[in-house]
This record gives C-alpha cells, structure tokens and sequence, in this order.
C-alpha cells in the first residue's frame, strides 16, 4: 500500500464534509443539519426497519438506502477503510498459565500480536524488546515464558508492576526469562529511558493512549531503534495535543487537518457489534440526550453542549419526564416543570420527527470514524518512512473483539525488514 496516496485520498475524501465530523450534531442546534446533504437526510430518516438500520449502522449493508449518491458515499468510505491483513503465522504456543484471569479481549489481542512480535523479532535480528505502557506485563510475560524473548516493561504506575513483577516470579517457565519491569516515564528528558532505546532493540506499544504512541515513535526512531510496532487509541487525548496530530513532513506540506475533540472522539470511538437490544437501548439514550439538549437551549438558554455525566441504564427504562427531572436536578437548575410536561413536549411530533432524522443522521457522521483513526495512523507512518524505515500498515485483530486493530510496524531499512 502506498501510505502517501491512501492518506491524500483520505484526507481528500472527508474534508469537504468536517461540518459533519468535526461537530456533535447536537452542537449545530438549532441549524442541526449544517454540512448534511439535505438528500441524504431524507434517504436515511425513511429507513426505519431495525434489522436494517443495524446493517447500515455496521456498515455491512447499505443498498436499502434508496439514493444511489449515499450508497457510492458508503462504497468509496469502504475502499478508502480497507487496510491489508497480517500474514499468517504459527499459533501461539501456550499452557495453563498463558491467559489465567485474563479477558476475552486481551486474549484475543496476545494470540494475534504475540506471534506477528516474535516473527518481526528474529527477521530483523534485535536483541530485546521494550514494552511501552506495559503495565502489569500481559504481553511481556507471554513473550517472555512461550518465546524466551528478552522483555523490559516500562510504565509508569508502580503498583501496576509491583503486581506485575510477582505474577511473573509465581509463574515464570524459566528462571532465567523473568521480565525486566522499570518505572519510567517515556519522556525525552528522562535518561534511564533514553538509555533503553539502543539500536538493537525493537519498541513495543499495544494500545499506548493518545501522545504516549507519537512519543514511542519519535524517541524511538531519533535513537534509531531497529525495530518499532504500534498500536495506538484514546486519540480524543490528542485534543490539547495538536502539535502530536500531524507529525510527518509530508502531512504537514499538504494542508493538514486538525481534529477537533468531537473529530478525535470519533475515530477513538469503538463501534461494536450492535444486536437488537443493544440497538434499542442507543436509540434511546440519543433520544432522551437530544431532547434534553433542545430543552437546556430553548427553555433555559444553556449553549453548547452541556456535560450531563453517566446514567444508569435503568434510567432510560423511564419516561422521559422522570429522565429529564433527574437531569435537571443534577444540574442544579430548578426546572419549574411537571413529569407530564416533559413528556408532552418529548411525544410532540415535529419534535420526534427531528430526533429520528438526529438519530438517522448520525449514522453518517459515524461512518467517518475508522477514516478519522487511519488519517492519524498513516500520518504516523509516514513520519517512520521519513525516518529511514520500512513500514507496513495492517489490520492485526478481529475489529468485532478489538475495534482499535491497526499495527503500524516499521523496521530499518537496514535490518532486513520488509514492508508488505
């Protein structure tokens, strides 16, 4: 794949709608449908089967939709999205101890990164690896007891790897394969960390959270690290962290974009599979938060959008006057309304007319999450090629079990690695 082409087409493909996904839809009250095709707006609102809606929401399917210029949106948003997968490698090697009392999710991410670690590690010859953000050392100690590799874990929590650090001791294979834990911050002013990154060593960063993923990258390639895998996410951290948004040369020469923290959001957002009554339950609490929203703004003269902070799920079991009463009381807003009054103005119809075309709506601003997370990625692996390595981009888990699945993997070119 030519990272430079698919990020310009990228970038190409959803500038022209950043009215879309840089804001909430809520935030454009009372224009909500500033930047939507009011075309597509009608197309959408008029699907209302939710088998399909969940097809559409998942974007498996969107040949119900009957306007052919958001059926090709949707066909072009797939072709732009479409990343290689990893090759096919050995099974893990594992024993009773390798995922005790670890989740489905983590499980799944040992089984498919481990093997890509330990492949990447011989290919291109290094001598150890440093695990960044490692905390209590999952992976580290699954490198370390099924493929003897040499581990350093660095984090930054202490207790994390005081637990750590006596889980590997209980459970180690070898007496002589226990992984190194440090407590370091990844900083370019800490030393001892500086000191980690020799060239022969391959850095490590499994779902390393906002700024912590570029500051792997770029200590890691200034030290001329021989090899460097990374899987980013929480990019919504980058939002007072724009400078860590485009980083390569290239990025920055080709009228960069800056994601707001609705924009970066989106693309940390984890768009799961949705089964029925998990359908329900979403169309509800976007229901029940819109039409709250309408009433801070019209009623009482609250702007933007107005933290409102978790519900329980039972809540939405309730009408939407008790909801809106609990909300009110949370914001200290002394409501001067009756249950029955808001549920009168909940039930209006032009009122729920506008929240099922919100609702419909929103399917197309989430469409543009995984192109918002690869606009960051691919920026980060340019930045790599501009540093002298070999890159590849690819899906490493299954999307359904960890949605944040892409691995950037980049080896000098000098070490034998080679991009597919």
């Amino acid at each position: 794949m030519n990272l430079r082409q698919r990020f310009l087409e990228i970038s190409e493909f959803i500038r022209p709608y950043q009215k879309i996904w840089q804001n909430e839809i809520m935030l454009n009250y009372p224009e909500t449908f500033d930047g939507y095709p009011p075309e597509w707006i009608a197309a959408l609102a008029k699907v209302t089967d939710k088998e399909t809606l969940i097809r559409i929401e998942k974007k498996e399917d969107w040949s119900a939709i009957d306007l052919p210029a958001l059926r090709e949106f949707h066909r072009r948003l797939e072709e732009l999205s479409a990343l290689p997968k990893a090759e096919d490698l050995p099974e893990l090697p594992q024993d009773s101890f390798t995922f005790l009392y670890m989740i489905p999710k983590k499980q799944h991410e040992i089984r498919n990164l481990a093997p890509a670690v330990n492949a990447f590690y011989h290919r291109a010859n290094h001598r150890k690896i440093i695990d960044i953000g490692g905390g209590i050392g999952l992976l580290a100690q699954t490198l370390s007891n099924q493929y003897k590799l040499p581990v350093t874990s660095v984090d930054m929590d202490p207790r994390m790897q005081l637990t750590g650090a006596e889980r590997n001791r209980k459970n180690r294979k070898d007496p002589t394969h226990l992984v190194e834990y440090r407590n370091l911050k990844v900083d370019r002013h800490c030393e001892d960390f500086q000191a980690l990154l020799t060239p022969d060593s391959l850095t490590l960063g499994l779902h390393t959270c906002g700024s912590l993923a570029v500051d792997q990258i770029r200590l890691s390639s200034a030290r001329m690290v021989r090899g460097i895998m990374s899987l980013g996410c929480c990019y919504h951290k980058l939002e007072f962290d724009p400078q860590n948004q485009n980083i390569s040369s290239f990025a920055r020469e080709h009228s960069p974009l800056t994601l707001s923290r609705y924009a970066l959001t989106l693309a940390s957002r984890a768009h799961r599979k949705l089964d029925g009554k998990d359908f329900d339950l979403k169309t509800k609490v976007k229901a029940y938060r819109y039409a709250i929203h309408f009433l801070l703004h019209d009623v009482h003269s609250r702007r933007g959008i107005v933290p409102l902070g978790n519900s329980s799920p039972k809540l939405y079991d309730e009408s939407f006057g008790t909801y809106a009463l609990e909300q009110l009381k949370r914001l200290g807003l002394a409501s001067g309304h009756t249950k029955e009054e808001l549920d009168r103005y909940y039930q209006d119809p032009d009122r729920q007319e506008l929240l099922w075309r919100m609702i419909s709506s929103g399917i197309v601003r989430n469409a543009f999450g995984r192109l918002l997370e690869l606009y960051i990625l691919l920026d980060r692996a340019i930045f790599l090629e501009e540093q002298g390595y070999e890159v590849s981009v690819q899906e490493l888990f299954d999307e359904e079990v960890s949605p944040r699945n892409v691995c950037i993997t980049a080896g000098r070119k000098s070490s034998g690695f080679a991009a597919e």
